[in-house]
């Protein structure tokens, strides 16, 4: 009997790194501190409100102007942490665990070799992204972006690479990636940027299997294989449509939130395309005299006149304008605390009929609509005139370079929790979380005699300064190579399209599917970063870092992935596949 070499040993051992580093990293989210922004009344504390609600099996809740805001993915994400009896904290170290798994498990029928496989999804499992203050650490939305970018990418390129295979190993992926669209759909109101890749995936995957594989599958074949490739997109409709209709049993409208879809989606669009007498700038959206043009036109409007005005002066800054998109807030201020609306359907006619009178008032003469060729890239943020493109472009490509570098990937051990400490405990209860509260407290003496304002210790913040500090390093060497690293991918990149179209000339197109993915994931990060730089164009100094690590946090996954995908795609073509296909190791295998 031939004695286990070295090699094979370490190739048993790998099951053991990986179960003790995903064990480490479920720790990593247990011992770190949470950001509780319970004052956040349009953002933390509403979604919190709204997975409430759904715990309490009551949907939404009562309807308020807000329940419709946004959509419903984080809050489904919280119940379902409260469901399963996990921290959420356990949850969401799992879906980065999970995410980084598929992704390696989508690349196995090319990738074959099991160090390879191991080290991929310990690099992704660390992502340093998904150890970030503005994105792990505050309970909101922007948390699960990364980890469920990681799970539609995988998806869809776990399809794409099994098209060619049994109808029965390219379903589960098939139903993998529509379910997780159809959730990540939910996340956000602007999700839209991701259909280009899995429009064009799609497209290229049904053509292919029409045009190549005709001969080899009957015709009841090929049509059972294309609906199988046209399922996540099929998923993604159902899903929508589902919501929608919950909503419409419950509230009577329609639609899957009211800040993309409804009247209230066509009032603000209208809105942003209307033309002012004076040039108020970029940073200014709707300015005050248009809002004052509105009023003067729309009788149903100025039934929340006096109350609009004096929300409208609230927000205003010391230029006296609203800056972005916050009037679409002061009108739901407005609505809301005026009892004009007191249920879905009737302020889905509020709105109806404000943009019905604005629309008149559009064809009379009375308003007028921007004719300076303006680019609307959405319905709910103003236009973008063409000689803007170059430097909001040129943005996006130096910010892509500094994303590449992990910037701004850092926890903090004191990321302090704002709010009243009730709502907090609230917040901190209802996910099992560890908070590190406000630095002042005032709290009533033992005895009830006394109330004094003592500084308030938080053991929270050095019980977890270890661990945060270990991360931190972590991520610093995530940074050391992160530039670097993506410098060595586009170069492969450019070696991988030389050598597609040498295959392609000469009948050969072995890596052309990998190509068409390295640049798909690659034009999807700065398709998300320029869309980023679209709406943050407003933003002011103080909430420059709120750009990249927050907003953008789903290009830094993006990136990751393309960097291993070009890199690993030119190291795997240039060795052997054969010397790994007798290897049953790894944490990944299609049987």
């Amino acid at each position: 009997m031939c004695r286990p070499t070295p090699k094979t040993n370490f190739t048993k051992c790998l099951p053991i790194i990986i179960l003790f580093f995903t064990a480490l990293r479920i720790l990593a989210g247990l011992r770190i501190p949470y950001m509780i922004l319970a004052d956040q009344r349009y953002d933390d504390r509403m979604l919190f409100e709204n997975a409430y609600d759904l715990l309490s099996g009551v949907w939404l809740g009562s309807y308020d102007a807000y329940a419709l805001a946004k959509g419903i993915g984080y809050p489904m994400f919280l119940v379902l942490a409260k469901k399963l009896c996990l921290p959420y904290s356990v949850l969401l170290a799992l879906l980065q665990a999970v995410g980084a798994w598929l992704f390696v498990r989508a690349l196995s029928v090319r990738w074959k070799n099991p160090y390879g496989q191991t080290l991929l999804y310990l690099l992704l499992l660390f992502s340093p992204i998904s150890l970030t203050q503005l994105v792990t650490q505050r309970l909101y939305r922007m948390a699960i972006v990364p980890g469920m970018v990681l799970v539609v990418f995988s998806g869809m390129i776990g399809l794409t690479l099994r098209k060619e295979l049994p109808l029965k190993k390219q379903l589960p992926w098939a139903v993998l990636t529509g379910m997780a669209l159809a959730f990540f759909w939910q996340i956000r109101e602007d999700s839209v940027w991701i259909l280009p890749f899995i429009a064009v995936m799609t497209v290229w995957n049904v053509g292919y299997v029409i045009l190549a594989l005709h001969k080899k599958r009957t015709g009841r074949q090929l049509l059972l294989q294309c609906f199988i490739l046209l399922l996540p997109i099929l998923l993604l409709f159902c899903g929508n449509i589902t919501i929608s209709a919950i909503n419409q049993v419950h509230y009577g409208v329609f639609l899957t939130n009211d800040r993309t879809e409804g009247n209230f989606a066509e009032l603000m669009s209208l809105f942003y395309h209307l033309q002012g007498n004076t040039e108020a700038g970029s940073d200014i959206w709707i300015s005050r005299e248009t809002i004052a043009r509105a009023e003067a036109v729309s009788p149903t409007l100025q039934q929340l006149q006096p109350l609009l005005d004096s929300y409208v002066e609230d927000w205003s800054t010391s230029n006296g304008e609203i800056p972005g998109d916050h009037f679409s807030w002061v009108l739901r201020d407005a609505v809301q605390d005026s009892g004009y609306s007191p249920d879905a359907v009737s302020a889905q006619t509020f709105y109806g009929s404000v943009l019905s009178e604005l629309h008149a008032a559009v064809e009379r003469g009375d308003l007028t609509k921007r004719q300076d060729g303006a680019l609307y890239f959405s319905s709910q943020s103003r236009g973008i005139l063409p000689s803007e493109i170059p430097r909001i472009l040129s943005d996006t490509l130096q910010n892509i370079w500094k994303i590449a570098g992990y910037t701004d990937c850092a926890l903090s051990s004191s990321a302090k929790s704002t709010g009243r400490l009730s709502d907090i405990r609230r917040m901190e209860a209802f996910t099992s979380c560890l908070a590190v509260y406000p630095t002042l407290s005032q709290f009533q003496a033992a005895d009830y005699d006394s109330i004094a304002d003592e500084t308030l210790y938080d053991f929270n913040e050095v019980y977890s300064s270890g661990m945060v500090s270990l991360l931190n390093k972590i991520n610093a060497l995530y940074q050391v190579f992160g530039k670097p690293v993506f410098l060595l991918a586009l170069l492969a990149l450019l070696v991988l399209t030389v050598r597609v179209i040498h295959g392609l000339f000469h009948g050969g197109r072995t890596d052309l599917e990998l190509w068409i993915l390295s640049c798909g994931i690659l034009l999807s990060a700065v398709l998300l970063r320029f869309g980023c730089g679209l709406f943050t164009g407003w933003f002011t100094e103080d909430m420059q870092k709120f750009i990249n690590s927050f907003y953008s946090c789903g290009v830094y996954i993006l990136l990751q992935l393309f960097k291993y995908l070009a890199i690993g795609t030119i190291y795997e073509g240039g060795i052997t596949y054969g010397k790994f296909e007798g290897t049953d190791s790894g944490i990944a295998k299609d049987h």
